[in-house]
C-alpha cells in the first residue's frame, strides 16, 4: 500500500499491527530494539509528527499526535518508548535561537535519519539540583546525577538539562556517544528493558557554547511542565487498545466450554471511548487560556488516571481470558500488563499520583 495515500494516524496504526505488534514479544526480552523498527517508523514519516512542514515535518494537531502516540504505544512499548523520546527534542529545537543547532539538525530529526533522546526528568524536582551548570569559558560544565535517561547508546543526538546557581535551565546537544565527564549507569527493569535506559552520571562534563539548544527560567519551566505533563500521553490507551483487540469473542478453555468474552469487550470499548472523549476535550481545552490552572490540572490529572487504570483493567481482563498460558513471555497479555504498569510511574508528577492513588482508592 502507498504509505503517502494515508494519514499519519492510519500510518501508525498500519505500522503498529504489521511490524511492531508481532515482533513485540521478541523485542521485550531483546538487548536493544532493532534498528529496523527505527527504520520502518522513518520510512513512516513519523519521526516529524511535531516537526515544521519546512523541515520535513508533519506538523500535527495535538489531537492527531496523541492517536499517533497511542497505536506505536499498543505495538511495542519498547520501540514507542525510544520513539517519544525524539519528539522533545523536535519541540524544543523548533522553539531554538540557536540557528546553528536548527540548520544542523531539525531537518534529519524529522526525517528520522537521526535519532535523539534527551535527559531532563530531574529538572522537575525543586530543590538543590540534580544537575549542576556551571558557567566555563566557552561552554558550561554539567556535574550531578540524572536518575532515568532513555536512548543511551540508541541515540545519535542527546539533550542534557543542568540547572544554573542563577536558577536557569541550560539545555545543550551533544553527541550521543559522548564518554568523557559522562558515566552510564545501567538500570535493571522489569519492562522496556530494550531501551538503553540509564542513570547517568556528570563529572565536569564541558558542553560548548555552540551547543546550547536553549535557556529557561526554572521556575517558568516548572509551571509550564506542571500543566503540560497533568494530562500525560495517551500510551496508555494505546496498550488498552491492543488488549481488547487481542480479546477474541469466543476462547476455548480446555474443558469443554468456552469462555465469552462479548460482555468484557463491550464493557472496555465503552470506556475507551469515553476516555478518548474526554482526551479530546481536554486537549481542546488547553489551546485556549485556562483562567483557573489548579482547578483543571486536578481535572487533568484524574483523566491521567483514569486512562491508567483502564489499561490495567484491559490488560488483567487479557490475562484472565488468555488464562496461565498469557504469563508466558512469548505471549503478549503478560507484556501489556507490565508495560500499563509502567506508565503509571512514567513521566508521573506529584498531581498525578495523587489522582492515581484517588482513582484506585475511590
Amino acid at each position: 500500500m502507498d504509505q503517502t495515500s494515508l494519514t499519519p494516524v492510519d500510518r501508525a496504526r498500519t505500522l503498529a499491527d504489521t511490524v511492531l505488534a508481532p515482533a513485540a514479544e521478541r523485542v521485550d526480552r531483546n538487548a536493544i530494539i532493532p534498528t529496523t523498527h527505527l527504520a520502518a517508523l522513518a520510512d513512516a514519516g513519523l519521526f516529524g509528527i511535531l516537526g515544521p512542514l519546512s523541515a520535513g515535518g508533519s506538523d500535527l494537531s495535538a489531537h492527531e499526535t496523541r492517536r499517533v502516540i497511542a497505536a506505536i504505544a499498543g505495538g511495542c512499548g519498547a520501540t514507542f518508548f525510544v520513539w517519544v523520546q525524539h519528539h522533545g527534542v523536535v519541540r524544543a529545537l523548533c522553539g531554538s535561537q540557536n540557528t546553528y543547532l536548527r540548520d544542523s539538525y531539525l531537518a534529519p530529526l524529522c526525517a528520522g535519519q537521526v535519532i535523539a533522546g534527551v535527559a531532563f526528568a530531574h529538572a522537575r524536582r525543586i530543590g538543590p539540583a540534580a544537575v549542576r551548570a556551571t558557567r566555563v569559558a566557552g561552554g558550561w560544565q554539567f556535574d550531578g546525577f540524572a536518575p532515568w535517561t532513555t536512548s543511551w547508546g540508541i541515540a545519535q543526538q542527546f539533550v542534557i538539562v543542568g540547572e544554573s546557581d542563577a536558577g536557569e535551565l541550560i539545555w545543550v546537544m551533544i553527541d550521543g556517544k559522548t564518554t568523557t565527564g559522562i558515566t552510564p549507569r545501567h538500570l535493571a527493569l522489569p519492562v522496556l528493558a530494550a531501551t538503553e535506559t540509564v542513570a547517568l552520571e556528570f563529572n565536569g562534563f564541558v558542553a560548548a557554547d555552540a551547543e546550547v539548544m536553549t535557556m529557561i527560567d526554572a521556575h517558568e519551566w516548572r509551571v509550564a511542565d506542571r500543566l503540560s505533563s497533568s494530562i500525560g500521553q495517551t500510551a496508555a490507551l494505546g496498550v488498552a487498545e491492543r488488549a481488547v483487540s487481542l480479546l477474541a469473542p469466543s476462547i476455548e478453555c480446555g474443558d469443554g466450554n468456552d469462555l465469552d468474552v462479548d460482555e468484557a469487550r463491550a464493557v472496555l470499548l465503552e470506556h475507551l471511548n469515553g476516555c478518548w472523549a474526554d482526551d479530546d476535550q481536554m486537549v481542546s481545552e488547553m489551546s485556549a487560556p485556562i483562567n483557573d490552572r489548579e482547578t483543571w490540572i486536578r481535572k487533568a490529572s484524574l483523566h491521567r488516571a483514569r486512562c491508567l487504570e483502564l489499561a490495567r483493567t484491559a490488560t488483567t481482563m487479557l490475562l484472565a481470558a488468555s488464562g496461565g498460558g498469557g504469563l508466558d513471555l512469548s505471549h503478549p497479555a503478560q507484556r501489556l500488563a507490565r508495560e500499563a504498569m509502567f506508565y503509571v510511574i512514567q513521566a508521573q508528577t506529584t498531581d498525578g499520583r495523587s489522582a492515581t492513588l484517588h482513582e484506585l482508592t475511590s
